[in-house]
């Protein structure tokens, strides 16, 4: 994670402690993947308990989520840093400016 945006220079760790607050952001988002790939899985499988086809949703479900997880973890944390700070359209102009000046 850079220390600060490289567009606009603001800074990503507001203060210390910051992105504990992501593991709740992920979680929400892993949920939801769930329950997308339970229904795409039923749609295309179906799940019943009678041949435990709950317990193959339940380990593809498992390994889409092992390997999703570095792009759910970076996708919380943008969604986290886009509640707390908000959103300059005219920063990347100033920014360039500076450098101009500077």
């Amino acid at each position: 994670m850079h220390g600060n945006c490289p567009v606009c220079g603001q800074r990503t760790e507001l203060e210390i402690g910051f992105w504990y607050g992501t593991g709740y952001v992920s979680y929400v988002l892993a949920v939801m993947f769930s329950v997308f790939n339970l229904i795409w899985y039923w749609l295309i499988f179906g799940i019943t308990w009678r041949d435990d086809s709950i317990f193959h949703w339940l380990i593809v479900n498992g390994i889409i989520l092992t390997l999703s997880m570095p792009l759910l973890m970076r996708l919380s944390r943008t969604l986290y840093l886009t509640f707390y700070v908000g959103h300059d359209p005219e920063a990347e102009t100033r920014k360039q400016k500076e450098r101009v000046l500077s």
